[in-house]
């Protein structure tokens, strides 16, 4: 089989499959096109001149189809690597499991003081991280994420009030706080958009 023969039957299976594809998601392929493969684009192309999104490929020079970020200093880079795409998502859920990990911790060292409604509060949020990670993990449901940056919200805020109303105001303990936030908020946005962008060949 030829090059083109094979780009050609490619091209119709990125096709089958991109059909399913929202609006969205199909110009978020157009606008990153210099990070997929050929056939990938093509396909993303007919699809959305079929959908009237674009007259032509030309169109993809225009302005809005050009990636806002430099390549190379994204803030959340493409990976269109299968191999590399996996160790990314493996290790990001690695560290989303660590988080959840962290309140059950603080629960017991809470318990051993007699503090049981704080006891409580942090087991329950650290056992309903890790449940939503876990089925975040198996299905790679986007609807998951939201539910978790709304639990991670709730959470540091509460966390963030009982900080600022004690008497003692804690500066080390309110910067690990807003640390782990973002960490924890840019994490959860990257995975969104790595399932989002997930490599044509996986």
């Amino acid at each position: 089989m030829d090059n083109s023969t094979e780009n050609t039957d490619r091209t119709a299976g990125f096709h089958e499959r991109y059909l399913s594809y929202t609006y969205i998601q199909i110009k978020e392929i157009l606008e990153n096109h210099k990070d997929y493969q050929e056939p990938a684009v093509t396909a993303a192309v007919q699809i959305a001149i079929e959908r009237r999104l674009i007259n032509s490929e030309q169109d993809l020079f225009a302005p809005e189809f050009q990636s806002a970020t430099p390549h190379g200093v994204k803030i959340f880079p493409v990976i269109t690597n299968s191999y590399y795409y996996k160790k990314t998502v493996a290790s990001i859920f690695r560290v989303l499991f660590i988080v959840g990990i962290m309140p059950l911790i603080f629960g017991l060292m809470k318990y051993a003081e007699g503090k049981i409604t704080m006891t409580i509060t942090a087991l329950i949020v650290g056992s309903v991280w890790l449940l939503l990670t876990f089925f975040l993990l198996r299905t790679k449901r986007i609807q998951i994420i939201f539910l978790q940056l709304i639990l991670l919200v709730l959470t540091i805020s509460s966390i963030a009030y009982s900080l600022i109303v004690q008497e003692v105001f804690h500066r080390v303990d309110m910067a690990i706080l807003i640390i782990g936030f973002f960490i924890s908020l840019y994490l959860l946005l990257y995975l969104k958009k790595l399932i989002q962008t997930k490599p044509d060949d996986l």
